[in-house]
């Protein structure tokens, strides 16, 4: 858990959640808060395709791209010395969920999947959040 993380590795794992938090948090949602969860399917299904399957995109040395799907990215970043955090935990099953998503679906089954990548987002958040606390309880102690 964050909260159990020493001060020495504190640091470090505030770097490593606020890259979390913008790379995964900011751009898994990044069209889906344009569109609304209200969008017609259609444009939630773009989104979604957008947001999820294009989640992270580098340019490499040679002039080429890397595009990674959020779950891929969620996989590459995660920080093991927090696989016991809740939050962490509910990442990890609901990147398993929206890994096997059918995107092609419409209604209740697209929002539901719209609704999963927002909670995902908002879940970055909080744990990035949670261990600037414990960097900002270290200062003000």
């Amino acid at each position: 858990m964050v909260e159990a993380i020493p001060d020495a590795q504190l640091d470090d794992l505030v770097e490593c959640l606020g890259a979390i938090r913008h790379d995964l948090g900011k751009y898994m949602a990044f069209e889906l808060r344009f569109v609304g969860l209200d969008a017609p399917s259609e444009a939630l299904r773009r989104a979604l395709n957008a947001d999820l399957l294009s989640t992270m995109r580098r340019r490499t040395a040679d002039g080429g791209e890397i595009v990674e799907a959020a779950w891929v990215l969620w996989r590459r970043l995660r920080p093991e010395a927090l696989a016991d955090d809740p939050d962490v935990r509910a990442i990890d099953r609901a990147m398993s969920v929206l890994e096997t998503s059918d995107l092609d679906a419409s209604g209740s089954t697209l929002r539901q999947t719209a609704e999963l990548a927002l909670t995902v987002s908002a879940t970055t958040r909080r744990l990035s959040d949670r261990a600037r606390a414990r960097v900002q309880e270290r200062i003000d102690g």
